[in-house]
């Protein structure tokens, strides 16, 4: 993808965060929650250039909900896959829960996956519903982005761990 397109696209999902910050109903716009925070996601072991079994542990704070009763979110999961400094994330389904401060209920959040490599950075997308407990049934889309591990790093005794922001936008059902 080139460094513009990029651009065009990285804007647009800043104009539509920004878009739900604006002081109108949130069914109004269509969407119900929208959060921004950071993930950390942890290898063990730590990768490097070879492919191998590696157990990928993710954890997301967000500090920031535009849903008062809902202001603020965590989730944690872990999973196990064959990945690499070159093959960090692979395409499938999963099933998280999102841990919302206030009085919401906790919101199970079945999703399909797939991550591209994109101008030195991994934007993994999780798309799906959320299908028990607050704002169920909703549709959501999770979007995770992550710097491409240090090559000389996964050289030099490989990468125990990436961080990188993520938003949350729930949609009205």
């Amino acid at each position: 993808m080139t460094s513009s397109r990029l651009f065009r696209c990285a804007a647009t999902v800043l104009l539509a965060a920004a878009a739900t910050l604006v002081a109108v109903p949130a069914h109004a716009a269509g969407v119900d929650q929208v959060c921004a925070g950071t993930e950390v996601t942890t290898f063990d072991p730590p990768l490097t250039l070879a492919a191998r079994p590696t157990t990928v542990t993710v954890s997301g704070v967000y500090p920031t909900c535009t849903n008062a009763a809902a202001g603020t979110a965590t989730y944690a999961e872990t999973f196990t896959l064959t990945a690499s400094c070159l093959a960090l994330f692979d395409s499938g389904s999963a099933l998280r829960t999102f841990t919302w401060g206030g009085t919401t209920a906790p919101s199970t959040f079945e999703y399909n996956v797939t991550s591209n490599a994109v101008a030195g950075q991994v934007v993994v997308t999780n798309t799906g519903v959320l299908t028990a407990g607050g704002f169920a049934p909703a549709g959501a889309e999770q979007v995770i982005t992550l710097v491409t591990p240090n090559l000389l790093q996964c050289l030099a005794g490989g990468v125990p761990s990436v961080t990188g922001p993520t938003t949350l936008t729930v949609h009205s059902p």
